[in-house]
């Protein structure tokens, strides 16, 4: 027996499921049948109208895949055919929402359709990938597992790279809400073994294989884990554990799955309602702490409450019997804003401060979203530039202010400038040296060129597609590669990008200076080449050039400097050429594409060409 096999069997009798569903095809609405779901929330009873599967409608036993998200029906349903399990879920769960996010960038719970063509699908036969793919390095978007109460798991690093439970963005069950104000996971949901049992499958990653809490099914501690988090035993074959430290839940894919777009494929996406406007930003609201989240008992309308510098505010939305969704915001001074919004329709543009906000071409000025300070900018429609709290450009008198432009109000270029959100956080440690190209563009100089080791953290600007050119050097005598005038040493890069680029084992590298030569320190030689005068340019030929080596950081040994910045490096992995102790002089390529859906909002462009300052620069 295959331990996929045991696996399921194993399943199927740890769960005793008074009601079974019935097996039926996909989405064929004659085996369907409407119920009335309830969700109970922190003080109140959500009743949803939900479609599940009607019980008895033909014979036939569910797969043992099922029976973690059965333990939750009606609420979650299921059906299946001969490939996979699908499971229906309306993407609220039933504990509170919300409370304890203290990094909070104004998204709120909205019920979901997770039903029909648009249902999760497990596979119920998982394959065991020959190339399995981390999750360090993908799948930056979109869920990665889903849980038995139907709520899905994403990566536990945020879209920027970031570990999003340890820079505060989750609650106390470990979710909250996406910019489509969609709740999902980015924790173990280990909480709910109250509800299936110790022992039990909390989730399926969406390879196929369960995902158990921290423990085995007979309480023991399970062995010795992959780097995705999974081990196989005789009793259950593979599967994968939570953990109490990253990645806490499966951290990639022991089983095949597709990647497009940075995210599994197929999975279901969530629906739209609201889009930034001149009452809604996506921006976070720095010093905002939620307090709770309550639905209406007949699940139509929401109230979120946060507080802002001490003074209570809240978020309150209805659902419309046409499909429309009306918002009521709280201005800091606790006056209400109303907005309302079609489904996956961008809502309408808003302004600056007071009305004097800077306009992109179709942009307008008018009112500045309700959350921000008196002064602050707001936004500017589909162009206009992005609310900024701090901002200085907001304390600029009006007078001195920007006024008219074919772009309406504001700037009389009709140019869109960039602001600081659109920047990247790029975040570099080298032992010892680097500096750094952008498309041909001299970008970073590490300040520091011996000791002590530094991290380097700056703000990029984006510039896709980016080609990443990096010259690093360790501390090495020209003449006999060796430091301290009789010993070897020994080198390291690691870099990260907010928007997800990290180095790694795709990077090309090249070494340029090497010694002590056969490691022999009594009579050191050493080998320098040309380094190539156009090596950081877009189009210069790397394709002879290697890959780089990842390297442990126990290998590496960084300094005290990165280990009290090493959350800010999370999925990055330490890379050089073969010979991390001789080869003291590497360049390092790599080119990066936009990110899925990604569309520049500037329009603005530098009146210098920074490519040939450096070119300039270089020759001299």
């Amino acid at each position: 027996m295959s331990p996929a096999v045991r696996l399921l069997a194993l399943l199927a009798a740890a769960y005793a499921v008074p009601t079974l569903q019935a097996h039926i095809p996909p989405v064929d609405a004659k085996y369907r049948e409407a119920v009335t779901a309830t969700l109970v929330a922190p003080s109140a009873k959500l009743y949803l109208n939900f479609t599940t599967l009607a019980a008895g409608t033909t014979n036939g036993t569910p797969p043992a895949l099922a029976a973690p998200f059965q333990a939750f029906a009606p609420k979650v349903g299921v059906r299946w055919d001969e490939k996979y399990l699908y499971v229906e879920a309306k993407g609220l769960p039933d504990h509170p929402l919300m409370a304890g996010i203290k990094s909070w960038q104004q998204q709120v719970p909205i019920p979901q359709t997770y039903a029909g063509d648009k249902a999760w699908r497990i596979p119920l036969h998982p394959v065991p990938a020959k190339e399995p793919m981390s999750a360090k390095t993908h799948f930056m978007r979109g869920a990665i597992a889903l849980a038995a109460n139907g709520i899905p798991i994403f990566n536990a690093l945020n879209n920027r790279g970031d570990d999003a439970k340890k820079f505060g963005e989750l609650d106390d069950f470990g979710g909250h809400c996406g910019k489509a104000d969609d709740y999902h996971y980015h924790d173990a949901p280990v909480f709910l073994e109250k509800t299936l049992g110790k022992g039990k499958p909390i989730a399926v990653a969406l390879d196929g294989y369960a995902i158990y809490g921290y423990n085995e099914p007979d309480g023991s501690a399970p062995g010795k884990l992959d780097e995705f988090g999974g081990h196989e035993t005789k009793a259950l074959g593979y599967h994968y554990h939570a953990q109490k430290v990253y990645p806490y839940i499966n951290g990639g894919f022991h089983g095949e799955v597709t990647e497009v777009g940075g995210q599994v494929d197929p999975q279901p996406s969530a629906s739209h309602v609201r889009k930034e406007g001149s009452a809604y930003s996506q921006s976070p609201l720095r010093g905002a702490l939620i307090k709770d989240f309550t639905p209406s008992p007949d699940g139509k309308t929401f109230e979120l409450r946060y507080t802002l510098n001490g003074k209570a505010l809240s978020v309150k939305y209805v659902a419309n019997e046409d499909g429309t969704w009306t918002f009521t915001y709280s201005r800091p001074d606790g006056t209400p804003v109303v907005e309302t919004y079609k489904p996956n329709e961008r809502g309408p543009g808003g302004g600056g401060a007071k009305g004097e906000g800077k306009g992109g071409k179709g942009g307008k000025g008018g009112k500045r979203p309700p959350n921000e300070s008196e002064g602050a900018k707001g936004e500017t429609g589909d162009l206009g530039e992005q609310a900024q709290p701090g901002n200085p450009e907001a304390n600029r008198p009006k007078s001195d202010r920007p006024k008219g432009g074919k772009g309406g109000k504001g700037d009389p270029s009709g140019l869109i400038k960039p602001s600081p959100t659109d920047a990247l956080k790029l975040n570099v440690y080298a032992d010892n040296w680097f500096i750094l190209f952008i498309n041909g563009k001299l970008r970073v100089v590490d300040p520091i060129e011996y000791m002590p080791h530094n991290v380097v953290s700056v703000d990029i600007m984006p510039e896709y597609p980016m080609t990443i050119a990096v010259m690093a050097m360790d501390n090495a005598d020209p003449k006999t590669g060796l430091e301290y005038g009789n010993r070897m040493g020994d080198a390291g890069l690691i870099i990260k990008f907010s928007d997800g680029t990290v180095t790694n084992a795709k990077w090309k590298a090249k070494s340029f200076f090497k010694g002590p030569l056969n490691r022999d320190i009594a009579s050191p030689k050493v080998q320098h080449d040309p380094i190539p005068a156009n090596w950081y340019a877009v189009d210069f030929d790397d394709s002879s050039w290697a890959q780089a080596t990842e390297f442990t950081e126990e290998r590496v040994s960084p300094k005290e400097s990165f280990t009290k910045a090493k959350e800010n490096f999370a999925g990055a992995q330490f890379i050089w050429t073969a010979d991390l102790d001789l080869d003291n002089t590497v360049l390092f390529r790599t080119k990066v594409e936009a990110p899925a859906g990604y569309k520049q909002r500037w329009t603005a462009k530098p009146e210098v060409d920074m490519t040939t300052v450096t070119k300039q620069l270089l020759n001299k």
